[in-house]
């Protein structure tokens, strides 16, 4: 495989620190000479000079060099510069003491070794060629008398025979050219693990980043705790689901900010039992919450904690529980209405007649009247049994909802179950659902009359109907997402929206524990209701597709959001209007 060379930067900075080198080499030359000028020999001795002058040489050819460095593109064919240079001027130095007989010869092999680290095995093999050519040159022309003598500050201490030359000269050109083969060969395995450590590195940035990304974006909570029991991690899940932010969480304990959930729990969880339970969150809402729990590898991570957001779930499994009770209910409530019906239309028709044929004063008559009245009241409990057991199957038509509301708020407002009712009404027009106009006229009734009710005739009830297009538009209503499941069921081309009625009241709210049933058969807080109102409402907004939900606070009130498909067209807000009944 073939080598890349250094880069840029990295042959840059090798060269600065290669620069610095030869600056310390040349001061520590100049030391010794001086050293040897002034106390071996005279210190007028002039053959010193040729020494001086190569380190001043080489001190204006480095601040050249740094000079440069910097304005220079290439730095390859600079460094090959140096390289040249250096050779040259070590053979000047080699000469200059001894030639053949000098010790400083070895600067030639810190001259290869240094092109091997700068310029890997090539620049290795060339200055290896260079300081081969360069100390023949020397050697050869020093045994023949060719350069000044004069110029030699030490000289061998006897004269060699041309053997012993060619053998020196030999070995060491050998040695140039094995130093260059073995740096340049160490210093491309450096420069190959450099990079793959380098490559490395990034992976496991890489890595790193991509395992942050899937941890942010899983839709379950991911949490770590430390050995203390707290919060050291917090992923993006987490935070929608709790509220919190990361720099909230941190350092919290588990429990402050999963109330119900801790000690006995999480160390059940840890054992392989999944918790499951309803948890209040930040701001005190209550979701309801499955838990898995691990353990890590300590520290930071000693347990780590999954969890996901079941309220959604639950809620259905809620529902789908309510409608298997209410369908068997319901066709139970079918058959004995049938069988009920019957003999009571006998007992209440055979009532009448003798009402009209028989005089009946005092006591009797009054005796008579309740008969018949809970005859009729029976009839009615009946008949909203077949309602909410078998809601009629009609043909659905286009039905403006927004006159609708109007109509029944008309027609209520001259009930008596409206008396002393403080009505305040917002309606958006006009919006049209495909539906039964009976039935949901049955559903508005009841949600006025079921509020009424709950008032004791004294109170302000609020009545909304509000066209949405979106979830954003859904959020600002704190519908729970409903908004959002109408339009992804939704198979209608011609129902892209959602209507969204909302009935709210300022009476005693219902309990936590009742809550959850005010939608089942029978169920009622009101010592004369049937139990079957809000049953009904709940079986037709159902069988419209829609979604029913309610919102209670004791003491503050009670508020029902019905969402159906609908389509809404061009219109604004009618003004809310105040009325006092």
């Amino acid at each position: 495989m073939k080598e890349k060379g250094p880069t840029q930067s990295d042959l840059k900075s090798k060269l600065l620190v290669m620069m610095v080198l030869r600056v310390v080499l040349a001061l520590i030359f100049l030391g010794v000479a001086s050293y040897l000028q002034f106390t071996l020999v005279e210190a007028t001795q002039s053959a010193f000079y040729p020494v001086y002058y190569v380190g001043a040489f080489l001190g204006v050819l480095t601040l050249a060099y740094a000079l440069l460095i910097t304005r220079l593109k290439s730095l390859k064919f600079f460094t090959y510069f140096q390289v040249t240079a250096d050779i040259l001027l070590i053979g000047c130095m080699v000469y200059f003491t001894g030639a053949i007989g000098s010790y400083l010869s070895i600067l030639y092999y810190l001259s290869v070794i240094g092109a091997s680290i700068l310029l890997n095995r090539l620049g290795g093999i060339y200055a290896a060629s260079l300081a081969s050519m360069s100390y023949a040159f020397i050697v050869l022309t020093d045994y023949h008398s060719i350069l000044p003598a004069r110029l030699k500050i030490l000289w061998a201490p006897e004269i060699m025979h041309f053997s012993d030359v060619a053998t020196t000269l030999f070995t060491n050109i050998v040695a140039f050219f094995t130093v260059a083969y073995l740096t340049g060969y160490l210093a491309e395995r450096t420069a190959r693990v450099e990079r793959e450590l380098e490559e490395k590195v990034i992976d496991l940035d890489m890595l790193e980043a991509l395992n942050r990304e899937i941890v942010d974006n899983i839709h379950s909570g991911i949490t770590t705790l430390n050995e203390m029991g707290r919060i050291s991690s917090f992923n993006m899940a987490a935070r929608e689901i709790t509220g919190y932010t990361l720099e909230e969480a941190y350092h919290m304990k588990f429990e402050d900010i999963f109330e119900g959930f801790g000690g006995d729990s999480l160390e059940l969880a840890r054992q392989g039992i999944r918790g499951e339970d309803n948890i209040k969150v930040k701001d005190g809402v209550e979701r309801y919450l499955g838990f898995s729990v691990s353990s890590g590898s300590g520290g930071d991570m000693t347990t780590i904690v999954i969890f996901q957001d079941l309220t959604k779930l639950k809620a259905m499994e809620d529902q789908l529980r309510r409608d298997d009770k209410l369908k068997a209910l319901g066709e139970l409530a079918a058959g004995m209405a049938h069988e009920i019906r019957n003999p009571l239309a006998s007992i209440s028709g055979s009532i009448q007649l003798l009402n009209q044929d028989v005089d009946m004063h005092g006591d009797d008559s009054r005796l008579m009247e309740i008969v018949l009245r809970e005859t009729e009241r029976l009839n009615a409990l009946i008949t909203d049994f077949l309602l909410f057991a078998r809601p009629v199957k009609e043909e659905p038509q286009s039905v403006n909802i927004s006159g609708l509301m109007g109509e029944t708020i008309e027609v209520f407002t001259n009930s008596p179950e409206a008396v002393g009712i403080r009505l305040e009404e917002e309606i958006q027009g006009d919006i049209f659902i495909e539906g039964n106009l009976r039935q949901m006229g049955q559903v508005l009734w009841n949600l006025f009359v079921n509020a009424a009710q709950a008032m004791n005739s004294s109170g302000v009830m609020t009545v909304r109907l509000i066209g949405c297009s979106s979830g954003a538009e859904s959020s600002k209503l704190s519908l729970s997402g409903g908004v959002a499941d109408i339009l992804s069921n939704n198979r209608e081309e011609s129902l892209s929206a959602a209507a969204v009625i909302i009935v709210k009241d300022s009476g005693a709210g219902i309990d936590p524990d009742d809550i959850k049933k005010v939608f089942d058969p029978f169920f009622s807080t009101k010592e004369a209701g049937t139990g079957l109102g809000l049953s009904i409402v709940h079986r037709i907004v159902e069988s419209h597709g829609g979604i029913i939900e309610v919102e209670s606070e004791l003491g503050s009130g009670t508020t029902f959001k019905v969402i159906l498909p609908a389509s809404v067209a061009t219109g604004g807000v009618k003004a809310g209007r105040l009325r006092v009944v």
